[in-house]
């Protein structure tokens, strides 16, 4: 009994686990000579209450999104708290 219950704890803890995608934040020297992919923007929900309180996700689905193209590095064009946006990079270094 007590080795199932770990093993159900077990189970539960690595499939909650948030996987981080491989996307380096940078700043426009440091992709000079990688191919650009894309510009990606994301806003928030523009009925929602802002607040302290809940952070912006949008920054993450930038970030995600990037991954999904195969970006390897992004670079912000600016960060608000209604939106986003960035440019994606593929370096091969």
């Amino acid at each position: 009994m007590n080795k199932g219950l770990w093993a159900i704890g077990i189970l539960f803890l690595v499939s909650c686990m948030k996987t981080i995608p491989p996307v380096k934040i940078a700043e426009e020297p440091m992709v000079q000579g990688c191919a650009h992919i894309a510009t990606l923007t994301e806003n928030n929900d523009t009925g929602r209450i802002l607040d302290n309180y809940r952070p912006t996700g949008h920054q993450d689905e930038i970030i995600n999104r990037a991954a999904n193209l195969g970006a390897t590095h992004i670079v912000w064009l600016h960060v608000y708290r209604m939106g986003s946006a960035a440019d994606a990079y593929r370096c091969n270094r």
